[in-house]
């Protein structure tokens, strides 16, 4: 870091925000922060140079930033199935760890490392990777990078089929976390339990792990884990008939992936709902319109993939309800669609369901067809459960058709591969089962046990000493105790001080610059989900009316208080006009003292009833206020709504928004400037989609919308008085 002061670059903050939800933009934000210089740390400027060190974190890079900007985009790479881009990042990370000697930012690389190869089906090189981490850890280094390798362990033990050793690893686990108060290790460990009870076919064991999972993490914002618990705890109760709890589980996953903000997961998360209504309600009708909005989703980002599967699961679901037209039409698009991505076992699955549709239609000849295409495919794979449904649907179909014979030899080959597949089963099981044999588990559970009574003996003759030299120490240990209490509650206040006075300005009492940018991505953050939820839902024609309004206010007379009155005069004024505006403001709006007289007023559109009432309500509120002094009380004021464009709230971030405000107040000023009098103006982006309209220098670009009309302009006076060309940054620029 810079300074001690100095937090994370914004770039890589909004990445790590962004690895799950949005692993393609996280990767654009960490190579658009590795193209910064990296700075020695022996040329760092003095801290009290607050100018130059400022500058400085603009435009460099540390060292530790550097690594940790390298290990965000091989996770985010990860996430984005970009696996060999991964392993080249991370590589750099642990190459500049090992350069600069810092062995627990190593650690967590190689860790990061051994997670792609575990994702890459590769045990044995996770392991290999783990052990280096392992020699890189010391009793000083992060409790969490020690809990992290743990479970990465364990979680490689289980990929290399050691069921037994893993277990009890997660199970250690699973009890420390709970000793210690660890919610989400613990929620960790459970599920990764139920992943080795899966393994070893016990569902009822994996889904009550499931289950526990979801209990543990109750409220709390761990959307991924959520997610993926309900997803596997709604396929097993799926598998176990309990097609209520099927569908709640689902129902669950679901909004968890929407809350990640991953639309891939969600399309995914989406697909196994409708299949888990269908299955289990036998509601077909319901499980399209799921397919349906993931449709939606997918063609929006062009996942071809997902549109393929889609298409399957709306033609299976048409025939379902035998609505035999539209089947065929989405069928015959999801063959043709897995024939070009050359996707030959989802091909095998389009044909079968062709045929089936073909079979209730009486066309045998077509639904011959269609099943011997399959079985052909299924035969070159040797997908022995396709090839079984294969010789399934052929022995009906030639039952229907009174061929006994041809029925008879399909009959034979569907009991031949599913008897063969039935051995296999037993003897995956029997092979699973005797690696956590019951004689077996009960000696080294005993062993562990005597092992443990050892240890405790120990532990009870070390406890009698130490209570022994306590009793002797402990008047001493109370006086320090109660010096460092107070000393803590001390310093605990001060620091509460601190930090309201950072958040505060100073001069009127009012929240600051830095609590507007504390509260700002969030408050965006929830306006953006709002508005894709509007869209994604939008079943009338309707517009968005759940912004949050952003009014930029100028007050003339603050500018120069200090000039005209002197000190004295300009801090009562000051402190006067902060305590006044705090009383009249509504009790649901913010207003932030940016200092050189300028205002933020923000308030959600659900509180404004006409935002004409709300405009004359603050003119008038700083007309009013009394002071003994003439002051110039004519408020030019720039107003805007977030998000700006509601059918793409992530085209513009808070600098971009912030310009476009500023745009509207120097309007405000033109016209002051013209009449003498208060003027107010709103820019109001019409409702379609425009964000490609805005890329490259925002004001610039917001000016050209206004004269092509994309860009409404409401105003205090005619729009006429305004002249947009004065305003355009390169006529500023040249002045």
């Amino acid at each position: 870091m810079l300074s001690p002061y100095q937090p994370e670059p914004v770039e890589l903050q909004r990445a790590r925000q962004l690895m799950l939800s949005r692993p393609g933009e996280c990767v654009a934000l960490t190579n658009f922060f590795l193209q910064r210089k990296e700075i020695d740390p022996a040329k760092l400027v003095n801290s009290r140079q607050d100018f130059d060190h400022q500058e400085m974190a603009k435009h460099y890079r540390t060292r530790e930033q550097s690594q940790a900007a390298w290990q965000i985009q091989a996770l985010c790479q990860a996430n984005e199935g970009l696996m060999l881009p991964a392993d080249v990042s991370i590589n750099r990370a642990i190459t500049l760890a090992k350069k600069y000697r810092q062995p627990d930012t190593e650690a967590a690389s190689l860790m990061i490392k051994a997670k792609l190869a575990l994702a890459q089906q590769n045990p044995n090189l996770a392991s290999t990777l783990l052990d280096d981490a392992d020699e890189q850890l010391t009793n000083n280094s992060s409790r969490n990078l020690q809990e992290a390798l743990h479970l990465l362990q364990a979680s490689t033990l289980l990929h290399r089929h050691k069921t037994d050793e893993a277990r009890l690893a997660f199970e250690k686990i699973r009890v420390q976390a709970q000793e210690n108060n660890q919610p989400i290790l613990q929620a960790w460990a459970n599920y990764l339990l139920a992943e080795y009870y899966q393994l070893l076919q016990q569902d009822e064991l994996a889904l009550s792990h499931y289950v526990e999972t979801l209990n543990l993490l109750g409220k709390r914002r761990q959307y991924y884990l959520k997610a993926m618990a309900a997803e596997k705890a709604a396929n097993i109760n799926a598998a176990l008939g309990s097609g209520e709890q099927a569908i709640h589980y689902a129902n669950l996953a679901s909004s968890e992936f929407e809350l990640l903000g991953n639309p891939n997961l969600l399309i995914s998360s989406l697909l196994n709902l409708g299949r888990v209504t269908r299955t289990s309600s036998h509601d077909a009708s319901l499980a399209l319109v799921y397919f349906f909005n993931a449709l939606d989703l997918a063609k929006n980002m062009a996942d071809t993939d997902h549109i393929a599967q889609l298409y399957l699961e709306i033609g299976h679901s048409y025939r379902v309800l035998q609505i035999d037209a539209e089947a065929r039409h989405y069928l015959t698009l999801a063959r043709t669609s897995f024939e070009r991505s050359q996707d030959v076992p989802r091909q095998i699955d389009a044909l079968l369901q062709l045929g089936q549709l073909y079979m209730a239609q009486d066309e045998n000849g077509l639904a011959l067809l269609q099943f011997e295409q399959a079985q052909t495919l299924a035969e070159k794979l040797n997908d022995v459960p396709r090839l079984i449904e294969c010789h399934r649907l052929l022995a009906e179909l030639f039952e229907l058709s009174d061929n006994p014979t041809q029925a008879l030899a399909h009959h034979k080959a569907y009991h031949d591969y599913y008897a063969r597949v039935s051995q296999l089963n037993r003897l995956l099981t029997q092979s699973l089962v005797q690696d956590s044999d019951q004689q077996l588990q009960q000696e080294r559970e005993l062993a562990g046990l005597r092992q443990a009574n050892e240890q405790a003996l120990h532990e009870k003759q070390r406890f009698t000493l130490l209570a022994s030299s306590l009793g002797l120490i402990l008047p001493l240990l109370l006086y320090g105790w109660l010096r460092n209490h107070a000393r803590s509650r001390r310093l605990q206040q001060q620091n509460k001080e601190l930090h309201h006075s950072l958040l505060t300005e100073s001069r009127t009492g009012l929240p600051n610059w830095r609590q507007l940018m504390h509260r700002l991505p969030q408050e965006m953050a929830k306006s953006q989900l709002r508005s894709e939820q509007w869209y994604l839902n939008e079943a009338e024609a309707q517009p968005f009316n759940d912004k949050i309004y952003y009014l930029l206010l100028h007050v003339p007379f603050m500018v120069d208080l200090s000039e005209r009155l002197g000190l004295m005069h300009a801090t009562a004024i000051q402190k006067e006009l902060g305590t006044y505006l705090n009383s009249r403001i509504h009790p649901e709006a913010r207003l932030y003292d940016l200092r050189e007289g300028q205002f933020i007023y923000v308030i959600s559109q659900r509180q404004v009833n006409s935002l004409q009432q709300t405009i004359t309500s603050l003119e008038r509120m700083f007309a009013e206020f009394p002071s003994p002094f003439k002051l110039d009380q004519r408020l030019a004021i720039g107003i805007i709504g977030h998000p700006f464009l509601p059918k793409a709230p992530h085209a513009l971030d808070d600098m971009r928004l912030g310009d476009i405000l500023y745009l509207a107040m120097a309007a405000a000023h033109q016209i002051a400037n013209q009449t003498g009098d208060k003027a107010w103006v709103e820019l109001l982006a019409v409702d379609c989609q425009q964000a490609a309209f805005f890329h490259g220098d925002i004001r610039h670009c917001c000016i050209q919308a206004i004269l092509k009309g994309l860009v409404k302009v409401n105003s205090s006076h005619k729009k006429q008085h305004i002249d947009w060309h004065a305003l355009a940054p390169e006529l500023v620029m040249s002045i």
